[in-house]
């Protein structure tokens, strides 16, 4: 079992925040959504002003919507906190390895896990990290500066090599 790939990083709340950034604001299907419910919205501004139809829902739903989605993103956010530290006292430590077979994660609680290839759906880079999603919806995390063997660059198309489709930057 040869090592290709080494990553690193903490479970901390900069970690946090920019995975549920990620999937509550810059996925694209949401993207479109926010698209067309702010154009909605600024249509029905421009129906009040110039004293025409409007439609009263698109007043209350919209705000809701986005509010929810606010509320829920710093929820999950201080959830994945509060529950690291209540459960093991400290921020966790994660170590990947990449084999051409599998990948590993070894937590410092101890906990092991390990993904073959053919059960990662995809692979989405963000800012500072690629995520890979298995057909469970368990998400594997990359920080793209914290690789110890191997480059981002390289784990890239490693994945693209396995037939992992990689979304984004």
């Amino acid at each position: 079992m040869e090592i290709l790939f080494k990553n690193s990083y903490t479970r901390n709340k900069e970690l946090a925040k920019e995975i549920y950034r990620f999937y509550y604001f810059q996925r694209k299907l949401l993207v479109v959504i926010y698209i067309l419910f702010a154009l909605s919205f600024l249509a029905n501004i421009v129906s009040v002003a110039l004293g025409e139809y409007y439609n009263i829902w698109v007043f209350v739903f919209v705000p809701l919507f986005v509010a929810l989605q606010f509320y829920c993103y710093f929820r999950q956010v201080n959830t994945m906190v509060k529950r690291d530290n209540e459960l093991h006292g400290k921020e966790i430590e994660v170590e990947t390895i990449v084999t051409d077979t599998f990948i590993q994660n070894t937590a410092s609680t101890g906990a092991v896990n390990q993904i073959e290839y053919d059960k990662i759906r995809n692979a989405v880079q963000t800012k500072n990290m690629i995520l890979l999603r298995s057909k469970a919806n368990l998400i594997y995390i990359f920080r793209k500066d914290t690789f110890e063997i191997g480059t981002k660059e390289e784990f890239i198309s490693f994945l693209k090599a396995k037939e992992i489709t990689v979304k984004g930057k």
